[in-house]
């Protein structure tokens, strides 16, 4: 708002200069009182009929009033839509089951409905699938491209699911979501843990927020890991790891975000505790906030409380847990990332902001971190597979306990619930299944080849129990975001950017492990790569030190690397790199696609982008076998990662998108075509 100033002595200098208008004024002033002292004497002598048109104007505007309230916030259905998201079901494995007659829940509902093997977005990430499952939008509305960003502004790179403002996340989704259309329509809905809805929108109904919340570090989730072992030079990628002397006592802390200080510099705010080995060292105790847990090798914690003090009368409260993985012959103990208490959130992790202590006391603590398996534990060899199963099972019980309370109190409107245990478990035990991977071994085979078909079936079970409860009424979708295949090869796409000419290295003789695009010489660089399949052209006018005009020569550049990128052959496998590369402008639209990466990697099955592009490093080799247990991906050419879609009502289209979902919800829900046309959306209603 504009505010205006006229200082006192405008006034009186306008008083002096206008004495004949304010005589005017005057005379005006008196000819109304007149007339109104006539309309007064008419109401006096007339009173009845007054009083009868004013109430008469009264229920007029109040029957108005209540008519647009009603239009406005009543539902404009009564039915009940209920979606299942699990994440990464892959449809050539779904097939193959069902033929099997292995999922008979999945087949039961193809027959009461349709089943279609679902177009993915392209990149086939999580994130970016998710965010076109909710808006119906490509990345080039929703402005999700990939899980890294960069700004060309100081080639800083971010998590583009989660954006740190100071102490407080800001939302990166740039598009709208279904439920904010629904709410807008008085329309309740309930979204149980929908990736890329952090922070929770103000939703007529209840949201937990999912993929996207950090730990209380502010990132994806950090463990630590104290050790007697010696400490190799590698550095673990997702987590703290710290060398202990073994003794019968010692103090050990607990991690807690960085707090700034009255110079300006900021340190860790740490939680001491004391661990006390047993005499007969098959036990421990720890000392922690005045109690004390008693916990054998290969056993878990109870939920655990810690309060970080970050400044005056400020707390951010933590839940975690320990696992003592062993003590002999060496001292090994696991510490979860530590996450938001459900119960007093640092910031709100639910819509209302209750709600996520409301979940804490009817069901108890449960994990509120939006990527809560820690993957990256049993991938450094802290922990091992059978902890990360116990973790996975304890977290799909979590879920499926808040699916039931909902269910069990829902009524109208829509209900979301989200499964990421089904990308997990494919992600980390693909090798056991795939007898070509470089980390397939006879040992794991044969232990672990079942894992990922077993989850399918625990899948199908809980979907079983969902038709069970449903009425004939109620309208169920089930989908993934995308399907799975093996991860065989790494493929460091900034080490073929240098070795082709396009990008220079500050130092030539020191190859840039760390990545952070750090030591890189932006005067001769052309493009770099960042995330897990994008190129940037270091365009002038665009990025800070950028090098190449915009236009003609970024469009020759970037038809150039296409068309060498599609002819890249591992030499070892004499396959493919990429089975294709595409310009952003063919695949994207919208007011966002100045953002996306210039060029997006479509990879053949086998080879992914490696862990050190996705930071933008430069290791020294160009491709390299992937040895982590992180063996299965989606990170591929979308057109060959294709994920699932049921449902059970009878659909006319063959070619169902993930686009598709959103409009189809808003169309159940009584939107009309017209609506949602007006609404830029990239699918179209299936029914």
């Amino acid at each position: 708002m504009f505010l205006g100033y006229i200082d006192p002595g405008s006034g009186f200098t306008i008083f002096n200069a206008g004495g004949w208008l304010l005589s005017l004024l005057v005379g005006f002033f008196s000819l109304g009182l007149i007339f109104l002292k006539k309309i007064f004497n008419f109401f006096k002598k007339k009173r009845r009929i007054v009083l009868l048109l004013i109430l008469t104007l009264i229920v007029l505007l109040l029957s108005v009033t209540v008519y647009y309230m009603i239009k406005k916030t009543s539902p404009r259905i009564n039915t009940k839509i209920v979606i299942l998201g699990f994440d990464g079901l892959d449809a050539s494995k779904i097939e193959s089951l069902l033929e099997k007659g292995q999922l008979p829940n999945f087949a039961r509902l193809k027959q009461q409905g349709a089943y279609r093997r679902l177009i993915t977005t392209n990149p086939a990430q999580s994130p970016v699938a998710w965010a076109g499952f909710s808006t119906g939008q490509n990345p080039g509305k929703n402005g999700i491209f990939d899980f890294i960003v960069r700004n060309p502004k100081d080639y800083k790179i971010d998590l583009a699911t989660t954006k740190i403002n100071g102490a407080y996340a800001q939302k990166t989704l740039k598009g709208r979501p279904f439920w904010k259309t629904l709410t807008q329509a008085g329309i309740p809905s309930v979204i149980l843990d929908c990736p890329v809805a952090f922070p929770p929108d103000a939703i007529k109904g209840r949201m937990l927020s999912g993929m996207g919340v950090p730990d209380i570090l502010g990132t994806e989730g950090t463990f630590t890991f104290y050790t007697s072992e010696t400490l190799d030079s590698k550095k673990d990628i997702g987590g703290n790891v710290f060398h202990v002397k073994k003794e019968p006592e010692f103090i050990l802390s607990l991690i807690g975000p960085r707090q700034k200080m009255n110079d300006g510099m900021t340190k860790q705010v740490r939680v001491p505790f004391k661990t006390i080995i047993a005499p007969d060292k098959k036990s421990i105790v720890i000392e922690h906030s005045g109690s004390h847990i008693n916990l054998h090798e290969g056993q878990w914690s109870a939920w655990q409380d810690v309060a970080f003090n970050i400044g005056f009368l400020k707390n951010i409260r933590g839940i975690f847990k320990f696992f003592l993985v062993s003590i002999e012959p060496e001292f090994k103990l696991y510490i979860s990332p530590i996450q938001f208490d459900p119960r007093a959130p640092y910031q709100a992790i639910s819509h209302p902001k209750g709600y996520s202590k409301e979940i804490a006391e009817h069901l108890g603590l449960f994990h509120t971190q939006g990527m809560p398996i820690d993957t990256w534990s049993v991938n450094e060899l802290r922990m091992d597979e059978k902890q990360l199963l116990q973790e996975a099972d304890e977290i799909f019980k979590e879920k499926k306990d808040l699916l039931d309370y909902e269910l069990g109190r829902f009524h109208e409107g829509v209900l979301f619930s989200y499964f990421d245990a089904s990308d997990i478990i494919q992600h980390m035990f693909w090798r056991a299944i795939d007898p070509a991977h470089p980390m397939h071994d006879q040992e794991t085979s044969k232990q672990y080849k079942d894992t990922i078909d077993m989850w399918y079936k625990k899948f199908d079970a809980l979907l079983g129990e969902i038709l069970n409860k449903i009425d004939k009424d109620t309208i169920l979708i089930v989908l993934s975001d995308h399907g799975f295949n093996t991860f065989k090869r790494c493929a460091n796409v900034n080490t073929w950017l240098k070795e082709n000419g396009y990008l220079k290295l500050k130092d030539p003789l020191k190859p840039d492990r760390e990545g952070l695009l750090k030591n890189i010489d932006w005067s001769q660089t052309k493009a770099y790569a960042l995330g897990f399949g994008g190129i940037y052209i270091n365009q002038k006018d665009r990025e800070s030190q950028g090098i190449v005009s915009p236009g003609a020569e970024t469009e020759l550049l970037k038809k150039e690397l296409s068309e060498k990128l599609e002819n890249w052959i591992d030499e070892k496998t004499k396959q493919p790199i990429i089975h294709r590369a595409y310009k952003k402008e063919d695949i994207y639209k919208g007011p966002f696609v100045k953002d996306a990466p210039d060029i997006i990697l479509g990879f053949a099955i086998g080879t992914r982008a490696s862990w050190q592009t996705g930071i933008g490093a430069v290791p020294e080799s160009l491709l390299e076998d992937n040895l982590k247990k992180w063996s299965g991906d989606h990170m591929f050419d979308p057109s060959l990662v294709p994920g699932i879609f049921f449902i059970n009502k009878p659909i006319g289209k063959n070619l169902v998108s993930i686009y598709d979902v959103a409009p189809t919800i808003l169309s159940l829900a009584g939107f009309s075509s017209e609506e949602i046309k007006q609404m830029d959306l990239d699918g179209e209603a299936l029914l």
